[in-house]
């Protein structure tokens, strides 16, 4: 499987809001350790300013050769998202990024995001940023992006429930996903994705976040199946969207 990575750390030199966010970096890096040594294939591993609004946006950035977001068959992205306080079910979600280029810097997931169309890939989207998936808005802004995509993973929270700036969750994600040789694989065994972002996603978060894994298929029980026991190396079809199945945990 081909992998990429966009982790974004500095926000507030750039007049990109802030805070900035140190583990990301260390995070992002993790991840590739792992999954480079269970095999899988670096196609980008973009930082701070080279990770682009424009790659996570369907408009022809998402497929450039350079490292947008759909070009891979998984991405990991650490950096900013945003906060309702509370959430409603009309509200949006973001990522936040701060590119030197592709602005603006701000993505409307719902609005703009549609992963595996075209000449898209992407399969497994993870998401570690605050409240980009809020369990009660999730219709409106994570629906529209499956287009072959198979599972995505982030958190639903508010600015009181967020989750906090760490590179464990990454760093655990990628050991407990991309199937790592003996005798690895006898310290972390291969979980499926939702299994494994449950115990990843909940790594530092505050009281009330909740980590949150979403999965679309043809019916209401392959979806399940997806949420339950897909791999990120079962090498399924993309599904068909007609259903979708989601979990949280709660810190």
């Amino acid at each position: 499987m081909r992998y990429s990575t966009g982790g974004v750390r500095d926000y507030v030199a750039k007049g990109c809001g802030g805070p900035d966010l140190p583990a990301t970096i260390s995070e992002v890096r993790a991840f590739q350790a792992w999954y480079g040594f269970a095999g899988h294939t670096a196609v980008s591993t973009w930082e701070n300013g080279d990770v682009w609004g424009s790659d996570f946006r369907d408009d022809g950035g998402d497929v450039d050769p350079s490292g947008g977001s759909d070009l891979p068959e998984i991405y990991l992205f650490a950096g900013h998202g945003s906060c309702q306080n509370p959430p409603k079910a009309t509200d949006p979600d973001f990522l936040i990024v701060c590119g030197n280029f592709g602005t603006p810097n701000t993505v409307n997931v719902g609005n703009s995001s549609r992963w595996g169309n075209g000449q898209g890939s992407l399969q497994f989207m993870f998401v570690d940023a605050s409240c980009p998936m809020d369990l009660v808005s999730l219709s409106k802004n994570w629906f529209p992006v499956f287009r072959g995509l198979h599972m995505a993973t982030g958190h639903s929270g508010t600015s009181n429930a967020d989750a906090l700036d760490s590179d464990a969750r990454g760093s655990q994600l990628a050991a407990r996903t991309a199937g790592l040789p003996p005798p690895f694989s006898w310290l972390f065994p291969q979980q499926s994705v939702g299994d494994a972002w449950m115990d990843a996603g909940t790594i530092d978060i505050q009281s009330g976040c909740s980590a949150v894994a979403l999965a679309v298929g043809a019916t209401q029980a392959d979806a399940i199946d997806r949420r339950e026991n897909e791999r990120v190396t079962d090498n399924r079809s993309d599904p068909v969207v007609n259903w979708a199945a989601w979990k949280w945990r709660t810190a």
